[in-house]
């Protein structure tokens, strides 16, 4: 109720301005213009120093108008007449257009200006918030979906609302300049078209993609998936080993969490165990940072608990044990 006068006071000037849907770069080059413009009749014109001159046209466009610095002379202040007019209409209208962009935002209307970014499709609320809490503020993330009518996670996600499988809606997303893209819906038929979509627009993401069917893994995988999580294979199986080894359950679900104190990472190694052997890397992991070498990865492949006597290389990374927030 508070913005409809000033909803209805920027429709008019703007049908005056223009006659058209209006757009911020206009809005601000109105300002811009006039700013200069009154800069220069009180510089030039009137005799103003250049503080005085920039002092006096803000106090005149945001319509404080102290009245400390004026135009003077005749012509100055006729030339200035326009500029008055400009600020008294056009201020309304950046309030009103302000109030828009963070509205468009919130409600995910707006697009995406991220780059290097993860990409976020999901339709399951409990695996998006997961996701998100899991990545802790290291990645700028846009989330797509369906699910929320404003955007949930205020400060750490920029959100667009719609349909995944929508070109338009995933290029809001900027999916052309994102780095990874997660795939996360409960449909194996949306995530697969969702996954042919994302690798159409961005041949370089890394596209992560959970799947429910075992059959769908390779052909998910063929149209572009990096990686590839069948979820109910893994829901299987702990739920199996839930009933004949409690605490290996137990103990997964404590480090794939980092909220309890240990997780599961990938990093490099450090430059000083290049060619090292693998028993050097776990005693010095284990007493300097207190870290427990699980794999080594070598090419993209995992060598889950390597020999002792391997060499490691440079390029080669390790999955680690480490205390939660601990990546180095």
């Amino acid at each position: 109720m508070v913005l409809w006068p000033l909803r209805k006071i920027k429709k008019s000037i703007l049908g005056l301005v223009k006659g058209k849907e209006y757009r911020e770069r206009e809005v601000a080059a109105v300002f811009l213009v006039s700013a200069i413009a009154q800069i220069l009749i009180l510089y030039m014109i009137d005799g103003k120093t250049l503080n005085e001159a920039i002092y006096g046209t803000v106090a005149t466009l945001t319509t404080v108008g102290f009245g400390d610095v004026a135009p003077s002379s005749s012509l100055a202040r006729y030339l200035y007449i326009p500029f008055m007019v400009t600020g008294v209409l056009m201020l309304p209208t950046a309030a009103v257009l302000v109030y828009d962009i963070h509205r468009k935002k919130v409600r995910g209307l707006s697009r995406s200006k991220q780059q290097n970014h993860v990409v976020v499709l999901g339709d399951s609320n409990e695996i998006i918030k997961s996701i998100v809490m899991e990545m802790d503020k290291k990645y700028e993330i846009c989330l797509v979906s369906e699910l929320y009518e404003t955007n949930p996670f205020k400060e750490r996600v920029h959100f667009v609302k719609g349909d995944p499988l929508e070109k338009e809606v995933l290029r809001k997303s900027n999916i052309e300049t994102a780095s990874h893209a997660i795939i996360a819906t409960e449909n194996d038929s949306t995530t697969i078209l969702a996954t042919a979509m994302v690798r159409e627009l961005n041949p370089d993401a890394n596209i992560i993609a959970t799947i429910v069917s075992e059959e769908k893994v390779e052909t998910i995988k063929t149209i572009g998936a990096n990686h590839v999580i069948n979820t109910d294979s893994v829901t299987g199986r702990l739920l199996a080993s839930g009933v004949h080894e409690p605490n290996v359950v137990d103990l997964i679900s404590d480090i794939t969490s980092s909220l309890e104190g240990h997780d599961v990472i990938e990093v490099n190694f450090p430059a000083e165990l290049h060619g090292k052997t693998i028993e050097d890397a776990v005693m010095h992991l284990r007493v300097n940072r207190g870290m427990t070498l699980l794999a080594l990865n070598r090419n993209g492949k995992n060598m889950v608990n390597p020999p002792l006597e391997n060499i490691i290389e440079k390029g080669d990374k390790m999955v680690v044990l480490a205390n939660s927030g601990k990546t180095n």
